[in-house]
This record gives structure tokens, sequence and C-alpha cells, in this order.
């Protein structure tokens, strides 16, 4: 398990002074690891009973995340280094131990709309506020609390959402989607064509960018709503699946011959679609001419998501890096190449949905290659080196 000096910094960060918050909680970095998840799905904030059943406090294999008790922390001092990264560890690895049946509606959608899993590590879940609360959030009395632990927590989201390995956010629940809205993690718009009912319940579908990830929302929280039949379910990820699945415009490719000294980023900033480069090199050169001159958040449009903007020729072989593909990710790629050269070795692994043996990483560790995607056009019958 790979951890970041940056979780580890959020972990360690002193506790709100706001009241409500649970007692010998932790803040709750996610659940399951960002570093290798490409979906999340985001709430508000974590609840109570991931730290307590009937007022008691979670231990041994029933406990669920860190707490100040299991870290043997003092209360009101700051964690130690050690302590925070055990924080982290306890986050990543949290549907291996005592997941709250909480989940299993959203990871059944999950499975359903983009066959994705908490539990096989390609899908996790963040909180706009990492600190558990009782009473639970649509319940606190505090309004000033409550929009302090919102600006609190929002740079840390905005933090791990820039540096993980995630592409796209699906948002359940009004609440959810109307924070999103005021603290500008994202711009979202309502798809009135696929606003639909079943039963007595309406729900809207809305779609947004932000930080050149990809976010796809409906009004209808599946745990708390009443009505939420099992065919309202099968027709809800019926409609995300369509909405991830279906670009938003035509795009044609434009082929360019690069010499990165003479390219030119759009007034987006983004690089121009159908760059084809005859190796590690000039990709290097190409992606560190983007990077001085740009302030995108990744290279090319996210709202294409998974289309390929940029083709590496490997050895024989194509890969295509994909308009998503984030500044963070090329940041640390031109540190490998810094300190290891231009032709430093790529590593071709199997992706993290299935055994295809297509997707090419520069890095063994998921901290530096979260946000980069690239992938062969055609697999390897194993996995190798380029």
């Amino acid at each position: 398990m790979t951890i970041a000096q940056w979780q580890i910094e959020m972990a360690a960060r002193s506790v709100p002074a706001v009241a409500g918050i649970v007692e010998h909680s932790t803040p709750v970095l996610s659940f399951g690891d960002p570093l290798l998840a490409e979906v999340a799905t985001l709430g508000i904030n974590p609840s109570r009973l991931e730290f307590y059943s009937d007022g008691i406090l979670l231990a041994d294999c029933e406990r669920r995340l860190a707490t100040t008790e299991s870290l043997g922390a003092t209360a009101g001092r700051p964690l130690t280094a050690d302590q925070a990264r055990q924080v982290v560890a306890d986050c990543n690895s949290y549907f291996g131990r005592n997941p709250y049946r909480w989940f299993k509606p959203l990871d059944a959608l999950l499975d359903q709309a983009v066959g994705a899993s908490y539990y096989n590590g390609t899908a996790c879940h963040l909180d706009l506020v990492q600190w558990a609360t009782d009473p639970v959030w649509g319940e606190l009395r505090d309004p000033a609390g409550a929009k302090r632990l919102l600006s609190e927590g929002s740079p840390w989201l905005k933090c791990t959402l820039s540096r993980s390995n995630v592409r796209l956010v699906l948002l359940n629940g009004t609440a959810v989607i109307r924070q999103v809205h005021r603290t500008g993690l994202a711009d979202l718009h309502e798809v009135e064509s696929k606003k639909f009912s079943v039963g007595s319940i309406t729900c809207r579908l809305f779609v947004g960018e932000g930080q050149g990830i990809n976010y796809v929302g409906w009004s209808t929280n599946l745990q708390a709503s009443h009505g939420v039949s099992n065919d309202f379910k099968q027709r809800l990820a019926q409609e995300v699946r369509d909405l991830v699945a279906a670009p938003l415009a035509p795009l044609a490719p434009v082929e360019v011959a690069v010499t990165a000294s003479g390219l030119e980023t759009g007034g987006d900033g983004f690089l121009p679609r159908g760059i084809k480069v005859s190796g590690k090199r000039e990709l290097a050169e190409l992606l560190l001419h983007w990077y001085q001159s740009s302030h995108a958040e990744t290279i090319g449009d996210a709202a294409y998501g998974g289309t390929a903007w940029v083709t590496v020729g490997l050895r024989g072989h194509d890969a295509v890096l994909n308009a998503d593909t984030k500044r963070a990710a090329v940041a640390s790629y031109l540190e490998h190449v810094r300190l290891l050269g231009p032709e430093l070795p790529w590593r071709v692994i199997a992706t993290g949905r299935g055994s295809t043996v297509k997707k090419v990483v520069f890095s063994d560790d998921p901290a530096g290659a979260a946000g980069w995607y690239l992938y062969l056009s055609k697999p390897l019958s194993q996995p190798g080196l380029l």
C-alpha cells in the first residue's frame, strides 16, 4: 500500500473547533484507496456509525476506521506522523475490514453503471467533509459550524481529487449536488432529457466537470429516500451508464506533426487532439512544453473522458494518452524523467477492471502514476516492459 506525504498531512491536521464532531474519531480521508480507484462516489460527511455501534466505540475486529484509542493517541493533541499514516492505511483498506452496509446500494449501482466496485479497488468513496458528526449532517443545529466544516474540508477534497487516480465522480442525492455547486467543486447542469419517474419517485440527473474530472449526479438519495425500488435502481443505473458512455459532441481528431518548441496550446490550455510522437523522448518534450505553457488541469478536454488524445510509438506498439490525464500525473512523470532520463522503462499491466494487459505506467508507485491514463492500442498477452 502506497501512502503519499500529502495524505499523511491531511490525516494529521487538527480537529476543527466545531461542536458535534464524533468523539474519538479521526478524519476519514477516503473509503478505499483513491490512488488506485478510477471512480469515486461522493457524500457530505461520514456517519457516526463508522465509529460507534449502540453507543460503544468499535474496536478490534469490529473496528472500521482508526480511532484515537486504536492509535493510542491523546485527545486534543496532534497525531504523530506514524499515527497519521495508520489513519490513511485504515481508510485505504476500509472495504477489506468491516464496511458499513450503507455502501451496498451504491456498490450495486457502480457495478451496473460503470463496471466498478469498492471491493476490488476500482471505486472509492469520498466526502466533502472528512469528519463524522453527531447528529447527522442534516440535523446539525449550528449552520455556522457546518459552513466551517465545509470550508475546512473542501480544499482537502480538491487536493485528493487532483492527485488521485479518480476520473469520474458520482453524486448521490440533491444535498450532495447542491454542496458541490456551492463549493465550486464542479460546474453542474441538469440533463432535462434524462429526467424519469418510477413509482412515486421522480429523479433528475446532472452532469458537469471540475478539475479535469467528470461528474454525474442524481437527485434521489439511494439510502435515504422512500420508495427506492429495484426497478428504480435498475433504471438509474441505465441512465448513468448512458451519460458516462455518451460523448457530449462530435470531436474529430486532428493529426499534428509535433516539435514541442513550435506547438501552441489552444485558449483552453489543452493540447491539440491527434498529436503523434515517435517515442518517449518526444513525449517528454511535448508534455514539458504543455506543463510550462498551460494551467489546464488535464492535457485534453476531460468532457471526453477516455478519449485518445496523444499517440505514442513504443517499440512497434502504439499507446494512447487519454484526454483526462491529469496535470499532477504529468508533473510526476516529468519528475521521473528529470531523475531517470526520458528513456526510463515503462511497465504494461492489467487494467483495474479485468485481465486485459494494456495499461502503461511509468512508476511502480500508485501515488506517482495516479491520474496517468496511457493504454496500448493492442493489449499484450502478459505483463511486460516497454
